[in-house]
């Protein structure tokens, strides 16, 4: 009875996911008395398939009492693969079939393949198989039996003989530990966790390099694990740096995946690896390639087939951290195009981002040459929330590219990038990004000497620090704008930076100052014939005399201003308006007005996108139920605005958990609330008009008091 199952991994490490899926195809109820229970182990090299192959089956052994088959069958390329013919000839002989009784043609040794397993339990493992053509032969014909096949390639053939697919990724963080822990011990690895973390975190997780790094620090016990950790940060040599001489590379196990693509797919290959962010479309990739979206869509497929790239979504892909560096090695090597793929990447994302963006807020005024080009393309997306959520994804990948492009010096797509973030940050509040992207972009705009867009980025930088009630940074930012803008000419620009300097005269409690920044504003709007512009001035200034409690004055404002958005069709406007005229209504004892006033504006901005604007309402409707006497329903809707506002200790979330904890307490379990800012922190007004933050981020970024510094036009800056 054959054994032929190689030795178990000493030291494999928890695949129970994928053994849970293995134990039910073995329990499978045989449809089938002919064929035989298939699996397929697919994934990247060096991620583990056929040692999970190996390693269950021999935990296994016990339920194929006819023994075990395994062949490697080498299907790393066309040119490399053993034959059916020579695979089934071995196994019929491991069967007990006489040597002389062995056919030669393919139809003769697969029909006597047949006859021999017919009935049989046989677990056949078939390690590395390059087709589905390579593997139909070998399947024994027996419901009993069960077929194990590991690739690197999906072999999207074999669905047709039922075969279960099973998808491995790279192992858990701390399974990856484990595994290292194998190799190093117990003690070795706990004494060194924290570059541990860090050592698993530059393998990718990927158990065939940290297989490479156990194996080397184990045999160097004097070596601490930090050693590793600051060779494999180089990302030039991190690939030649996991390798164990010619036994165990990582390089080279990429490579025979590699060699097997076409000239096309290896070429996308190799472009797309090029582009520094987290994940990309067939959009993307084909921008980076240079060729159509469909050929681009069709090598995806054959990379995503031979588990060279990760398919994580409807159009959305992604490289493993260790495949994206072999893929950059190899256009270094072999593509003479040093800035083109990353300049046609970039400006693919900004057109589309515009694009975008100009669905979020169509009337808006842009610096951006882009926008004029793509105006009159059709729109991305038919609602705005659905564009938030795009550009929300995307960001990541603008971060990335607007770094790695201002750090090469192509600052006008640099700042164009970073203006490009408007609409989503002014949506989602992500104030680290916010801060820090815009730095970048303001130093961009000033080095390559556009005074407007320079204006424009501080006007957007003014605007996070306004959201943070940082008014110091604010007005800095906003005067400096304002002035480059006059020496521009620039009058649209002055207007937005004279705005916002009212905006924080207003942050400040200085009502009067904020109405004559506000007035000033509205006249220049008014004079360009800026109709949406003329609205919002008319709001800011109906919100000012509201917070001053000038409440027939501020109706008057802010209902010309409602009118307005309704002529420009702009509802979520509309419905911001709404909510500052609720708050007047509910001041002058109108509840039920107020009321009705603010659900008619929460259907508009329940599905804006805006976690801000939809929090504002519900705290809106909170205050008009306390000051009615039912705190039950205010907590309720604070608590959902509370959700909203997600990550504790920015200026929204302060603003609820205050208001929460004047609610008298209900007894119940309530939740621990974050505590306020201390004392003489500036905090928004009870009817604030937006300057209070959203700072749910889910990349998990904390919101710090940012102690902004400046950012001065210094020669300096020409000379980078």
């Amino acid at each position: 009875m054959p054994r032929q199952l190689p030795p178990s991994p000493s030291n494999f490490t928890n695949r129970a996911t994928e053994s849970a899926v293995l134990d039910e195809v073995l329990h499978l109820s045989a449809e089938n008395p002919g064929a035989p229970k298939l699996a397929l182990l697919v994934g990247p090299g060096g991620v583990g398939k056929s040692a999970l192959a190996v390693w269950w089956g021999t935990n296994n052994a016990g339920a194929f009492t006819d023994g075990q088959l395994y062949a490697d069958l080498r299907g790393f390329s066309v040119d490399d693969t053993v034959r059916p013919e020579e695979t089934l000839a071995r196994f019929l002989r491991d069967l007990g079939v006489p040597p002389a009784r062995v056919p030669i043609e393919l139809a003769e040794l697969t029909g006597l393949y047949r006859s021999v397993t017919s009935g049989r339990r046989i677990l056949v493992v078939l390690d590395n198989a390059f087709s589905a053509a390579q593997v139909r032969p070998l399947l024994p014909t027996s419901g009993e039996s069960m077929v194990l096949v590991t690739s690197r390639f999906r072999l999207g053939g074999l669905h047709n003989e039922g075969a279960v697919f099973v998808e491995l990724t790279p192992l858990p963080h701390e399974d990856a530990v484990d595994m290292l822990a194998h190799s190093l011990g117990r003690t070795r690895v706990v004494e060194q966790m924290q570059q541990v973390d860090e050592l698993v975190s530059l393998c990718g997780r990927l158990p065939i390099a940290i297989r490479v790094v156990g194996a080397r620090l184990a045999s160097r016990p004097k070596w601490t694990v930090n050693r590793l950790v600051t060779e494999l940060a180089d990302e030039q040599q991190r690939l030649a740096r996991l390798s164990i001489g010619d036994d165990v590379s990582v390089r080279a196990a990429f490579d025979l995946s590699y060699q097997a693509l076409d000239d096309a797919p290896a070429r996308l290959y190799r472009l797309t690896s090029l582009h520094p962010g987290p994940h990309f479309s067939a959009g993307m990739a084909a921008s980076a390639a240079d060729i159509p979206v469909p050929n681009a869509e069709t090598g995806l497929q054959e990379l995503v087939d031979a588990s060279l790239v990760e398919e994580i979504g409807d159009d959305l892909y992604r490289f493993h951290d260790l495949v994206k560096l072999h893929g950059k090695a190899h256009a270094e090597t072999q593509d003479n195009e040093p800035d083109g793929p990353l300049r046609r990447i970039a400006e693919w994302l900004l057109r589309q981002v515009t694009r975008a963006n100009m669905v979020v807020i169509p009337n808006r005024w842009r610096v951006s040459k882009v926008w004029q080009r793509v105006r009159d393309t059709p729109p991305m997306f038919s609602r705005g929330s659905d564009a938030v959520e795009w550009l929300d994804t995307q960001l990541p990948n603008v971060i990335a590219i607007l770094n790695e492009v201002a750090k090469r010096g192509w600052d006008e797509l640099a700042w164009q990038l970073c203006e490009s973030l408007w609409e989503l940050l002014l949506h989602r509040k992500h104030y680290q990004i916010w801060l820090s992207s815009h730095e970048v972009g303001v130093r961009a705009a000033h080095r390559c000497g556009d005074v407007v867009a320079e204006s424009r980025l501080r006007c957007q930088l003014g605007r996070a620090f306004l959201d943070l009630h940082d008014y110091d940074a604010a007005e800095r930012e906003c005067r400096t704008a304002s002035d480059l803008a006059r020496s521009a000419g620039s009058r649209l620009n002055e207007s937005v930076a004279v705005n916002q300097l009212g905006l924080a005269a207003q942050g400040r409690g200085d009502i009067d100052t904020a109405i004559a920044f506000f007035e000033k504003s509205l006249r220049i709007e008014s004079e360009l014939g800026i109709d949406r512009g003329v609205a919002l001035r008319h709001r800011r200034i109906g919100e000012a005399l509201s917070q001053a409690r000038r409440d027939d004055e501020a109706a008057v404002r802010l209902t010309r201003a409602r009118e307005m958005f309704a002529e420009l069709s702009d509802q979520k406007d509309e419905a911001k308006t709404l909510v500052a005229l609720a708050r007047i209504a509910a001041r002058q004892g109108r509840p039920d007005l107020a009321t009705r006033q603010l659900r008619e504006a929460l259907t508009v901005l329940r599905s804006s996108g805006s976690a801000v604007y939809h929090a504002e309402v519900l705290i809106a409707l909170a205050e008009v139920s306390r000051d009615n006497d039912d705190p039950a329903t205010a907590r309720t809707h604070l608590l959902e605005a509370l959700e909203l506002s997600r990550l504790p200790g920015g200026p929204l979330t302060a603003r609820i958990t205050a208001l929460l904890a004047e609610l008298p307490s209900t007894g119940a379990d309530e939740p621990e609330l974050v505590e306020p800012p201390p004392h003489g922190e500036p905090q928004a007004p009870d009817d604030s008009h937006q300057l209070s933050g959203d700072t749910g981020d889910d990349r998990g970024l904390t919101v710090t008091r940012h102690q902004a510094e400046p950012i001065p036009p210094t020669p300096r800056d020409h000379q980078q």
